[in-house]
């Protein structure tokens, strides 16, 4: 008889056992993948401003590859000549700052942008209201809910006051938002008449990123990164500054979850223990049991992963909806490592019971329980 067909009646003889086993896989998976789906939608909610803007290539100051936690400056002149550059067809500066922004007794924190209205590097798109004229600011959907403003309220920021002019949405997480000014304001209230922090590129037809890039680092001296050069950078030391809390929660996590894996199929081998033992007293060989064990676990670990990644997938929805500054963000990588994981300890788990089978003497096993 062959081997699939065996270790599924055997799985599926006590179902509710078997049915009990798939839901602690399940909700051991889930707690592996709920976890990195946290990390990665909060990282990518910080590179949202990036990812999401027209600007093919960044520009910053020498040495400079990413905006949070670092200080460009550049000359206004750069933008001149970055524009001058073969394959550049528009060249745009931004200023660029972390603060945060008061409303009443609210506070939150945030990265300030300046543009020119009506150029890119502002927000892609206005929930409501309008882009910011001069003493205006453009502030994401969802601070302006926790902070309780609405267009046309006041909002402290960078020493000054400033009228919520419309609101843009998406660019809020767990810890900041992102608000929008013109880069004439900014200017003036941060005292930085004549810099910029950094210029942001559109390509001319038949250019690529890539060596409109290194044309520019080749030319200006500056810094040049493709748009996801400079995501990958910018994700890149926000989990360094977080791998050590990371570290530990991503390794609890996977201990816990691999560990429920791994006993909950060493106890579903060790409940058929007898009917194994009778198997090989009838001649079957270690290898046809160790097929027919290790088929069991992938019978219980593959729905175990399906049902943890619909899960997954409809807790995102949820969480974004009762919370909407909290992004969970189920990526392929994170499903990988849950998959190799379990499968790995699974079949450890499964398999381990077959040494004990392995010294029983086959004349015994209809005389006594294993």
């Amino acid at each position: 008889m062959p081997d699939v067909p065996v270790a599924r009646r055997m799985l599926f003889s006590e179902r509710r056992r078997a049915l009990l086993g798939i839901a602690g896989i399940t909700v051991s998976l889930l707690l592996m993948l709920t976890l990195d789906a946290i990390f990665a939608g909060a990282t990518r909610q910080l590179t949202r401003y990036i990812d999401s803007s027209p600007a093919a290539v960044f520009v910053s100051q020498a040495g400079v590859r990413t905006m949070h936690m670092s200080s460009s400056s550049l000359s206004i002149s750069a933008v001149a000549d970055v524009a001058a550059v073969p394959g550049v067809a528009w060249a745009q500066p931004i200023l660029y700052q972390s603060g945060s922004l008061t409303a009443s007794s609210a506070r939150q924190l945030a990265y300030l942008v300046g543009y020119l209205p009506g150029e890119p590097g502002g927000p892609t798109r206005l929930a409501q209201g309008a882009a910011p004229g001069r003493g205006d600011m453009v502030v994401d959907d969802r601070a302006a809910d926790a902070m309780g403003l609405s267009v046309g309220d006041r909002v402290e920021a960078l020493g000054r006051s400033w009228r919520v002019s419309g609101m843009t949405s998406g660019l809020t997480n767990i810890s900041n938002t992102v608000a929008f000014v013109d880069f004439r304001d900014f200017a003036s209230s941060a005292r930085l008449t004549g810099t910029a922090s950094y210029v942001l590129v559109g390509l001319a037809p038949g250019f690529t990123a890539a060596s409109v890039a290194a044309a520019i680092e080749s030319r200006t001296g500056l810094t040049a990164q493709t748009r996801a050069e400079f995501s990958i950078q910018e994700r890149g030391i926000v989990r360094d500054m977080s791998t050590d809390l990371m570290a530990i929660m991503t390794v609890a996590a996977f201990a816990i979850g691999l560990a429920v894996v791994g006993l909950t199929l060493y106890a579903a081998t060790l409940g058929r223990l007898r009917e194994i033992g009778v198997m090989k007293a009838l001649g079957a060989p270690p290898s046809k049991l160790g097929r027919i064990v290790l088929t069991q676990a992938l019978w219980t670990i593959a729905p175990a992963l399906g049902l943890a990644i619909g899960l997954a997938l409809i807790l995102s929805v949820v969480v974004e909806w009762v919370s909407p500054n909290v992004t969970m963000a189920v990526e392929p990588a994170s499903v990988f490592r849950a998959s190799v994981g379990a499968a790995l300890l699974g079949a450890v788990g499964a398999a381990s019971p077959l040494f004990k089978v392995a010294r029983v003497d086959p004349a015994t096993v209809f005389r006594r329980s294993l």
